[in-house]
């Protein structure tokens, strides 16, 4: 696998890590509000179908070849935005006063 593709699919990794973290705060509060029975399904639902396009277009960048360190980036992007989510939380609320 060339370099260039490599760097494609990190980077891609990366912002899918952000954006799957985005869709989990999104959902979190209309889903714990349902029976439990719906949460499951519909927890499982979204990791479905976020697991299959994340595949689906790592299919048409690398082949859908996976390595730890995609793994590993899509990791640190969802615990960036969980805290970059608290340091603007932090900032409107100090503003808002």
């Amino acid at each position: 696998m060339t370099l260039d593709i490599q760097i494609k699919t990190l980077m891609f990794s990366f912002v899918y890590g952000l954006f799957f973290a985005v869709l989990l705060d999104i959902i979190h509060k209309p889903l714990f509000k349902l029976k439990i029975i719906k949460q499951i399904l519909l927890s499982f639902l979204f990791v479905i179908v976020n697991v299959l396009i994340y595949f689906v277009i790592l299919n048409k960048l690398n082949n859908a070849i996976l390595h730890p360190y995609y793994i590993i980036f899509f990791s640190l992007a969802f615990l960036l935005e969980n805290v970059i989510k608290k340091r603007i939380v932090l900032i409107v609320k100090k503003h808002i006063k």
